[in-house]
């Protein structure tokens, strides 16, 4: 057999290795949607909760991710391919729109943010930031998402979005800037170990005060801090600094699992 017939007959057996393999693919994740019914079912009439949950998908990623790099799979397709799975797996469960002002909509970055995090789930525009906060008042199933430095926070403390909080942010891959977009939604809140904590205040935190802000921005007359770990108002560290400074009238609106740092 010439060389050249020798390279023929290889690039042969492994394009069927990959038609094999292709096959295999599609029955894992036949079985992965199978167990998804099965989620579904078990969970029953459970008063319309959110399907997303933030930690499981954290932990699925992490997972993943460790491994990612050592196998010669780059992590960024893993993050791309995994996210398609999981929101669809979302989807299956109950039907999920997110709401957005026409603000939001005119950035194409904030576009192609939402479709890269939650491909084909509808999308709808409201004139500004309350309205769209306000359509998640009451419904366990849709979401708001919102540009970190618009102004939705006056609304949102003024309770438009109901008892929703903020359970997610983007980009999903770390930067070393404050996050573009805030997810608000109902889906609750569970630690993941690597978590952080959103905070609004009326001022800055004391420079001092432990852990130190990952990030901070200014809306208006307010300041948003986002402290790592899963904190409460009613434990340390946070239960201190609010009865040494009440004057910053501090609260937490939100715990979410922290972008991944794809390496």
């Amino acid at each position: 057999m010439s060389g050249a017939d020798n390279n023929q007959a290889i690039l042969e057996e492994a394009r069927r290795e990959i038609d094999a393999l292709d096959e295999g693919l599609l029955n894992l994740l036949e079985r992965r949607f199978a167990c998804v019914d099965r989620v579904r079912s078990a969970k029953g009439d459970n008063g319309q909760a959110s399907p997303l949950r933030p930690e499981r998908e954290a932990f699925i990623l992490r997972r993943l991710l460790r491994r990612a790099g050592a196998g010669g799979v780059p992590p960024e397709l893993v993050v791309r391919i995994w996210r398609a799975i999981m929101i669809e797996a979302s989807l299956a469960q109950a039907p999920i729109t997110i709401h957005v002002s026409r603000r939001f909509t005119q950035t194409m970055g904030n576009r192609l943010r939402l479709r890269d995090y939650f491909g084909p789930v509808a999308v709808e525009d409201y004139r500004d930031e309350a309205q769209a906060l306000y359509q998640i008042n009451g419904n366990l199933l849709d979401l708001c998402v919102v540009e970190t430095d618009s102004p939705w926070l006056e609304a949102f403390l003024d309770g438009k979005a109901g008892r929703a909080q903020v359970i997610a942010v983007l980009p999903f891959l770390k930067t070393d800037e404050a996050p573009a977009l805030l997810v608000i939604g109902h889906a609750r809140a569970v630690a993941t170990g690597e978590d952080e904590t959103l905070l609004v205040s009326d001022g800055k935190l004391p420079r001092d005060f432990v852990p130190a802000p990952l990030w901070e921005v200014k809306i208006g007359s307010r300041r948003l801090s986002s402290l790592p770990g899963f904190l409460s108002e009613h434990e340390s560290p946070l239960v201190g600094l609010m009865r040494s400074n009440p004057g910053l009238h501090l609260r937490v609106v939100g715990r979410y699992p922290s972008p991944f740092e794809v390496v």
